[in-house]
């Protein structure tokens, strides 16, 4: 069957690699048709590896997919084949004393779709079809597109964040980085509240984009009057950040723009050499609480889809058909226009 995997730093290659015929009981195979390019993605294209998740053998990335199932679990009837499903990438132990806790998104043994955390790497959604657990796979109502449940996957992460964040109500959100996580966050946030919802970027694209989506305010913190723009939307300060950028120097340029007492919860991922202003930190009493991955929210997430309270389909700048995801990754880590693209199959 087709598929395209990753060698090394920017080492795309279509390869053909055998269809996964043997299935568990419990097991599922789905055809792949809509798969989302993360900043993940792009960091295993760019620079080889993610943090200390370094690829040991060749394998698919793409853990942002939905598609249709192709052969079916007899345990799960109502999975029949031809069913539209989005596709939860993330399979933890559920034994682990952090499974057992609530916490499965912390699983040291989780196996997640599309990663190079465990060995043998699980292939994503960069193959034709893939073999997964039958209970991983969501049926899909109709006027769910592929591509839009394709994108449950980083909002449950932003949604993730919000759970650490706490009740939104009453109050304001600065977004730092306008990428699709930041785009997703004030998207996500103003359905939670009505005060003021804001986003940063120094990249216009990026800003314009979230304008259209309808943030409060898209402001690029190298422009004359930033400063003073935020100050007038919170003159107090935010209540919570959103930090989404993963620059170095992030939390040493935003935490004068804090309320006292307020909280910032990291989404980016930081270098382990990135700026903490401590002193900062400890006189306004702020908080801060690092977001990994999702945890229960996979369901929250389907359930604003099909209530239709976001729209996720805003954040897709660019589509590309299957056959060309070398293309299409070259495109996503060059791109500054670009906020979210999706390969169709």
């Amino acid at each position: 069957m087709k598929s395209y995997l990753l060698y090394g730093k920017t080492d795309i290659r279509y390869s053909d690699i055998p269809y996964p015929e043997d299935t568990a009981e419990n097991e599922v195979i789905v055809k792949v048709r809509s798969v989302g390019i993360c900043g993940s993605d792009i960091h295993y294209y760019k620079d080889g590896k993610i943090g200390d998740f370094i690829p040991k053998a060749p394998f698919a990335l793409g853990h942002e997919l939905s598609g249709e199932i192709e052969k079916e679990s007899s345990l799960y009837p109502k999975l029949k084949k031809g069913t539209r499903v989005s596709i939860n990438p993330s399979r933890p132990c559920k034994t682990c004393i952090h499974c057992k806790a609530g916490k499965q998104n912390l699983c040291p043994s989780m196996k997640y779709l599309g990663s190079a955390s465990v060995f043998p790497h699980l292939n994503g959604g960069f193959s034709e079809y893939i073999k997964i657990p039958a209970e991983n796979c969501v049926p899909l109502k109709d006027f769910i597109s592929y591509e839009m449940a394709a994108l449950l996957e980083p909002l449950s992460v932003v949604l993730h964040a919000l759970t650490i964040a706490g009740d939104l109500k009453g109050k304001s959100v600065l977004v730092t980085g306008a990428g699709t996580i930041g785009q997703l966050c004030h998207m996500a946030a103003n359905l939670y509240t009505s005060q003021p919802v804001v986003i940063t970027d120094i990249r216009t694209a990026a800003l314009e984009k979230a304008t259209e989506i309808g943030v409060t305010a898209a402001l690029n913190p190298l422009k004359p009057g930033f400063q003073e723009e935020l100050f007038s939307l919170a003159p107090n300060g935010f209540d919570i950040l959103l930090e989404a950028s993963g620059a170095s120097t992030i939390l040493t340029n935003t935490v004068k723009f804090m309320k006292k007492g307020g909280k910032i919860v990291q989404l980016g991922m930081h270098h382990d050499n990135a700026e903490f202003p401590f002193s900062a930190f400890m006189k306004n009493e702020l908080t801060f609480q690092p977001s990994f991955r999702f945890n229960q929210e996979y369901t929250l997430a389907l359930k604003l889809l099909e209530e239709q309270k976001i729209d996720l389909t805003k954040i897709i700048t660019n589509r590309f058909p299957f056959d060309e995801i070398p293309e299409a990754m070259k495109k996503a880590s060059d791109s500054n226009e670009d906020i979210k693209i999706v390969v169709q199959n």
